[in-house]
């Protein structure tokens, strides 16, 4: 008796850290997993529209399916290269997402009804005017 539960202490006792590790990873680059899952959604959607698969997707990027279920699933850290193979093969602003996220609108698939509006704050680069303007996209 005293063997098994020699056994199983020896078993409990030894930490596995790989779970804390990954979660306190995640927990300083949420900000990048966030950015990550948002262009998976958009990327997933344009596919829908297109009746694409993520196959498709991977034969006009010439890039791997498995690259592509990466990207979809948020778990690619994209590249340059990456994310400009994707915008082409799309036509779809990969790199709008940040300003997206500040106003908080995001078009995504065929809806004509919505117009996104983006406003350009007076201390944005964007603006040389120096006061706020609209673009419409």
């Amino acid at each position: 008796m005293k063997a098994n539960k020699e056994q199983f202490l020896a078993l409990v006792s030894e930490s596995d850290d790989t779970f804390l590790d990954e979660l306190e990873s995640n927990f300083k680059h949420r900000d990048m997993l966030k950015e990550s899952f948002m262009i998976g959604i958009k990327v997933l959607a344009k596919l829908e529209e297109l009746g694409w698969s993520q196959k498709d997707l991977a034969e006009k990027m010439k890039v791997t399916p498995q690259q592509i279920n990466k990207i979809v699933r948020g778990k690619q850290n994209l590249t340059l290269d990456t994310i400009i193979k994707l915008q082409s093969a799309l036509h779809i602003p990969i790199l709008a997402s940040y300003s997206e996220h500040d106003t908080g609108q995001l078009q995504i698939g065929s809806n004509k009804q919505s117009v996104v509006k983006s406003v350009i704050t007076p201390t944005s680069p964007l603006n040389n005017s120096g006061g706020a303007a609209t673009t419409t996209r």
